[in-house]
């Protein structure tokens, strides 16, 4: 698991996001906490050629190499994910069906 500080030292950096081949996927946006656990669970990237679109992507199985945030999805599996809005609260609901996606495009990954 990443810690916060780490985390929280790529968001003020504007830290690239890169996928399992090391492809660019975005720019880190905001990481999402669980408020029960206290974890990070989610992060928000911003994606396309100005940064316009934001997706979800989970954070299971995300390292941090070099400075930079490496996720398990590539940029295209990121983009198609549930289109949750992610300036508001995630529901239980919301993490669920994000998690179950996730763990559908990548079959080493359980909920």
């Amino acid at each position: 698991m990443i810690g916060h500080d780490d985390l929280n030292a790529l968001l003020k950096a504007k830290s690239s996001v890169y996928g399992p081949q090391r492809e660019k996927v975005g720019t880190l946006g905001n990481i999402l906490v669980d408020l029960g656990s206290g974890k990070a669970d989610f992060a928000t990237i911003h994606l396309g050629l100005f940064g316009s679109a934001e997706s979800l992507v989970w954070l299971k199985g995300a390292v941090i190499t070099d400075g930079h945030l490496q996720v398990r999805y590539s940029k295209d599996v990121i983009r198609h994910a549930p289109n949750i809005d992610p300036t508001s609260a995630l529901t239980e609901l919301d993490k669920d069906s994000l998690a179950a996606y996730y763990s559908a495009m990548d079959p080493g990954t359980s909920a």
